[in-house]
């Protein structure tokens, strides 16, 4: 019950944001640009946040760092975590398991870049991007003292990328997390993304 509430707040804040920081007029009149061109260096400091998740399993995700807005790419610091227990099953041998509560956290430098080819008339841009995610990964677990669930990953995904705004821009994709063996590595990806030094 518990995720699914969570997903339906998610969903609502992202919607919202999306509603009231676009204007209508950004639908109209695209015009095709190089997704391989580039401007002059426009580095600003960003803030984001967003979530992947499928059906068996559900991350917030929360970040910091260099937003490149010339070359569109950004390096975040993040942190990513589960927000409630999850019951899982450790295999000890052929007929015996131990049923336990797990909770997973991963912090990670988040590179990605973005390729846009289409531009509106508001200076909005669409296209898409690319990310890989490099971190520590590591489950905690109720009833044992040591953690099992703890390694190094890299996270692949990728997907669309909307900059709705000069302040702002949104991220829907495929995130390939295959750090627990506990989930599906299969996740959809979330992200709102804010330049917080935007003095454009």
């Amino acid at each position: 019950m518990l995720p699914n509430t969570i997903r339906k707040v998610i969903t609502v804040v992202l919607f919202a944001s999306l509603i009231f920081a676009s204007p209508i007029k950004a639908i109209a009149q695209p015009i095709p640009i190089n997704p391989f061109g580039v401007s002059y260096f426009q580095p600003k400091f960003g803030l984001n946040l967003g979530t992947f998740f499928n059906g068996e399993d559900f991350l917030f995700d929360f970040g910091l760092g260099l937003e490149e807005l010339g070359y569109d790419f950004s390096i975040n610091f993040n942190g990513s975590f589960r927000p409630y227990y999850k019951t899982v099953y450790f295999k000890e041998s052929d007929k015996m398991y131990w049923q336990i509560e797990e909770k997973v956290v991963q912090f990670s430098l988040d590179l990605e870049k973005r390729f846009y080819f289409l531009e509106f008339v508001n200076s909005s841009k669409l296209g898409l991007y690319g990310i890989l995610k490099v971190g520590y990964f590591y489950g905690t677990y109720k009833g044992l003292s040591k953690n099992r669930n703890q390694n190094f990953g890299i996270t692949p995904g990728g997907g669309l990328s909307w900059q709705f705004s000069k302040m702002a821009r949104l991220s829907a994709g495929y995130l390939y997390f295959n750090q627990n063996p506990y989930a599906d590595p299969h996740t959809v990806n979330l992200k709102l993304s804010l330049y917080i030094n935007n003095q454009d």
